[in-house]
């Protein structure tokens, strides 16, 4: 008798989570509607080992650490008439959100997984 006064509770509960599920998705879909339904996302990958070679890094990236919506592209600037450096020409872009190199799977999939939602057969789906 304990056992399946047990086994009904735990089912109410598990309706009543589902339920509450679903008005979070709901909820989350009517925020993105609001908000628009194109997110922008920016993802900067570490460089391969050959990449390394070529280049000196990233070092004409910057990711502005209060900001992880930011990335700020520099590259120097010459002149046309001599040789002389004028400094860096920069170039601001703005995103929902930009992950630098060090950027873990994890911490990509933990931002977007509210938008992206899996189904049975591992299909990632965009929320309805």
């Amino acid at each position: 008798a304990q056992a399946t006064a047990r086994e009904q509770r735990l089912g109410r509960q598990e309706e009543r989570l589902h339920g509450l599920e679903m008005e979070r998705r709901r909820l989350h879909n009517l925020i993105q509607e609001l908000k628009g339904n194109i997110r922008v996302f920016c993802r900067v990958r570490p460089l391969l080992p050959e990449e390394e070679e070529r280049q000196k890094g990233l070092e004409h990236l910057r990711f502005p650490p209060e900001d992880n919506k930011a990335l700020v592209l520099s590259r120097p600037e010459e002149s046309h008439v001599g040789r002389d450096r004028r400094g860096d020409i920069r170039y601001d872009f703005s995103f929902d959100r930009v992950f630098p190199p060090a950027a873990s799977q994890q911490e990509i999939f933990e931002e977007i997984a509210l938008l992206v939602q899996v189904r049975g057969g591992k299909t990632p789906q965009i929320p309805l």
